[in-house]
């Protein structure tokens, strides 16, 4: 990778989606050329597949294997058993994983069992966990509380200061992506205002949720650098301080250097 002035890491990256099949490798070039990391994320059988193949073939690009919970309805303990296959064939870190109660595409008690089959299995393998939540927040702290220690990063978090603290309490990153733009997220950027910068992770989960000068456009690994200068703002910090210290908190996070 050639010199940069400052690296970056996406702590969540879906490369291997169709969005990209048609300019893949040049955005997975384009990411080498500025200094530009990710982590691509798994969230069924086949994306975890991918991820690691992405991962073998580009140094730059590391793999998480996992299944979302919009996916728990199709798994049984055969899944489960590929999946631990998966995660030991190099991926950095399981997921992503949790509860996703408002659009409720698996039944919740499942979705409540996969999640936990997970946290039970990232600790059985000593791996970090990439953890997704939406509309489930009480169940998902109880969930982590009962089976915890959980070393893991809160995908696109996006809520207040109280909600933040609950999640620093439980050891948990926070992975903070596209909406930190967003006009409306005072909430979030307040919050973050005093959170620790040192559990703080970048992320960009694309091709979804695009910084707003990209609202409507397909989102990549390269549009973090949008994410790193508005927390640059936010905490009033050169924002290639702001990528290095994040890139640390990945590399530290996922037990890995770069």
């Amino acid at each position: 990778m050639s010199a940069t002035k400052a690296r970056l890491f996406d702590a969540h990256a879906h490369l291997d989606f169709p969005q990209f099949d048609g300019d893949r490798s040049l955005i997975l070039s384009a990411m080498r050329d500025q200094g530009v990391y990710a982590l691509n994320v798994g969230v069924d059988l086949p994306s975890s597949r991918a991820s690691l193949a992405l991962a073998a073939a580009h140094p730059h690009i590391l793999a998480a294997c996992g299944i979302h919970p919009h996916e728990a309805k199709t798994v049984s303990e055969e899944t489960l058993a590929e999946l631990e296959e998966l995660l030991r064939r190099g991926a950095v870190a399981l997921g992503e994983c949790g509860l996703d109660f408002y659009r409720d595409l698996s039944p919740r008690e499942k979705q409540i069992q996969v999640f936990r089959a997970q946290l039970r299995l990232a600790k059985k393998l000593d791996l970090p966990v990439i953890l997704h939540e939406r509309a489930a927040w009480p169940e998902f702290l109880g969930i982590l509380r009962e089976e915890g220690p959980v070393r893991g990063v809160l995908h696109a978090f996006s809520g207040d200061l109280v909600r933040a603290q609950e999640a620093l309490a439980l050891g948990l990153y926070l992975g903070i992506g596209g909406p930190v733009t967003y006009p409306k997220n005072e909430a979030l950027r307040e919050a973050l205002r005093k959170v620790p910068p040192q559990r703080v992770l970048l992320e960009t989960d694309c091709p979804y949720l695009p910084p707003q000068p990209f609202r409507g456009q397909r989102n990549d690994p390269l549009k973090v650098r949008h994410v790193a200068e508005a927390l640059a703002r936010i905490w009033a910090r050169p924002w290639e301080e702001v990528a290095e210290l994040t890139c640390a908190n990945a590399q530290r996070f996922l037990g890995v250097k770069l």
